[in-house]
C-alpha cells in the first residue's frame, strides 16, 4: 500500500508543478501577446500563490477533520481544468482567474499528500519518502520549460496549457481508489470522515482554526524551520518564474535555449538534490536527530556563493555551473523541511501543520518574489531583482541552524521518539 501510494502522489505532485510553472517558461509568448510589463506578468506569479496559501489553512482544517483523500482527488481535478481552460482566455484579467484557480485546486493536493503520506511511513522513513515526493518539484518544474520550448516554440503557448491539464483529471480517479488511514488506532483514518464529536478529535482542536494555528506556531522548531523555508521558497519561485526570462535577457539566450537548460539542470540537479537531501537526512538520523536541519542549513549557506555566480557570471563555463550548483544544494531542502514539520506537529495536526507551513513559506517567499523582481526590474534591471534572492538564502540558511536546540524537545512532545 505505502509504494504505491507514494508512485501515486509523487506522479500527481510531478503534474503539479507542471502546471504550476508552465507559464514562467512561456513567459515571452505571454507577454508579447498581451503586451504585459514586467511587473504585470510577475504579478501572475504572486496571483497564483497568494490564492494557494490563503486557500491551504482551510484544506488543512478540513483534511485533518474529514479525511484527505476525497479533498486531494478534487483539487487535482480543478487546477487540472484551470490550466487547460488557459487555452481559451482571452484577456488579462481571465489569465489571472485562471492562475488563481489553479493554485485553489493546488493547495488542497499540497497540503493533504505530505500529511497523508506522514500516516502511513513512520518517522524514520518520512525524509525518504517524503523526498521522493518532493523529487516532482524540480522534474515536473523542468518539464514544465520543456513543455514551453518545444510546443511554445512551434505552436504557441495556448496548446501547451491544453495538453498540460489532461493528465491531471486522469491520475485524480487513482487517488479516490487509495485507502483511508487509522492513526494511531484511532476510529476514522486519514481517508474516512470525522464527526465533531468523534472522541479521537479533542474539540480544541476543532474549534478554531486560527487557535490552531496559533498553537502549533508555539513550537520554536516549526516556527524556525518554516521561516527559513520561506526564504528558500522566495529564492526558488522568484528564480523559477524569471530564471527563463533573465538568461534572455542577461545572458542572451534564445527562449527556446533558455528552457532547455533550465530544463536539464532542474531535472538532473535538483532530481539528485531531492533524492540526495532525503536519503542524507534519513541516514544521518542514527547518528543526530539534528540531521535534516544539518543538511538544510548547511546546503542553504553552501548555496549563496553558487547563486551569486549564476547571476553575474557573464561566461557560460562559469554561470552554469554555478546554476546547476546552487540547485543542486537548495533542492536538498524540501523533502527533510517537511518531514520535520509533519513530525514536530504530532499526528493530529499533521495536515493543518503542513498548511501554515504553506501559508507563512508563501506569504514571505514566493508570493511577493515573482512581483518584486519584476518591480525593481522596470525600475533598475533585472539583474538587481534577481540579486534579492541571494539575502534570502542568507536569513533562511540562519534560521534553519537556529532550529537545531529544539528540534529534540519538540519531537518529544510530539510522542515521535517512540518509534
Amino acid at each position: 500500500m505505502t509504494t504505491r501510494a507514494l508512485l501515486i502522489l509523487a506522479s500527481l505532485n510531478l503534474l503539479d508543478y507542471l502546471d504550476r510553472y508552465l507559464i514562467a517558461s512561456l513567459g515571452s509568448l505571454v507577454k508579447a501577446e498581451m503586451g504585459l510589463s514586467d511587473r504585470a506578468f510577475g504579478f501572475l506569479g504572486t496571483a497564483f500563490f497568494l490564492v494557494y496559501f490563503l486557500s491551504s489553512p482551510i484544506f488543512g482544517y478540513l483534511g485533518d477533520r474529514f479525511g484527505r483523500i476525497r479533498l486531494m482527488a478534487g483539487g487535482a481535478v480543478l487546477w487540472s481544468l484551470a490550466t487547460s481552460l488557459t487555452f481559451w482566455v482571452t484577456s488579462y484579467p481571465t489569465l489571472v482567474l485562471a492562475r488563481g484557480l489553479v493554485g485553489v485546486g493546488e493547495a488542497s493536493f499540497g497540503t493533504l499528500a505530505p500529511a497523508y503520506l506522514a500516516d502511513i511511513l513512520p518517522l524514520s522513513r518520512r525524509s525518504r519518502a517524503l523526498g521522493f515526493f518532493y523529487l516532482a518539484l524540480p522534474v515536473g518544474s523542468a518539464l514544465a520549460y520543456l513543455v514551453g520550448g518545444l510546443v511554445g516554440s512551434k505552436w504557441g503557448w495556448r496548446p501547451a496549457f491544453l495538453l498540460a491539464g489532461i493528465p491531471g483529471m486522469l491520475l485524480a480517479a487513482l487517488v479516490l481508489r487509495l485507502p483511508g488511514v487509522v492513526v494511531d488506532g484511532l476510529p476514522g483514518g486519514a481517508g474516512e470522515p470525522r464527526t465533531q464529536n468523534s472522541p479521537s478529535l479533542p474539540r480544541h482542536h476543532l474549534t478554531s482554526l486560527w487557535a490552531g494555528a496559533r498553537e502549533l506556531w508555539r513550537l520554536p522548531t516549526l516556527r524556525r524551520v518554516t521561516l527559513g523555508y520561506g526564504m528558500i521558497t522566495f529564492t526558488l519561485g522568484g528564480l523559477a518564474f524569471w530564471m527563463p526570462r533573465y538568461l534572455e535577457a542577461a545572458k542572451g539566450l534564445e527562449m527556446a535555449q533558455a528552457n532547455y537548460l533550465l530544463f536539464g539542470s532542474v531535472t538532473v540537479a535538483g532530481g539528485l538534490g531531492i533524492l540526495t537531501g532525503g536519503y542524507l537526512g534519513d541516514r544521518l538520523l542514527t547518528y543526530t536527530l539534528k540531521a535534516p536541519l544539518l543538511v538544510s542549513g548547511l546546503g542553504v549557506a553552501l548555496a549563496i556563493p553558487l547563486a551569486g555566480l549564476a547571476i553575474f557570471a557573464t561566461a557560460p563555463s562559469l554561470y552554469i555551473p554555478g546554476l546547476v550548483g546552487a540547485i543542486f544544494l537548495l533542492f536538498l531542502n524540501p523533502g527533510v523541511l517537511t518531514a520535520v514539520v509533519v513530525s514536530v506537529a504530532g499526528p493530529l495536526r499533521r495536515a493543518q501543520a503542513v498548511a501554515l507551513n504553506i501559508v507563512v513559506i508563501h506569504l514571505v517567499g514566493d508570493v511577493p518574489s515573482p512581483f518584486l523582481i519584476g518591480w525593481l526590474a522596470d525600475l533598475w534591471d533585472l539583474k538587481w531583482g534577481v540579486s534579492l534572492t541571494l539575502l534570502a538564502l542568507l536569513v533562511g540558511a540562519v534560521l534553519i541552524l537556529r532550529a537545531m536546540p529544539y528540534l529534540s524537545r519538540d519531537l518529544a512532545a510530539a510522542g515521535e521518539l517512540k518509534d
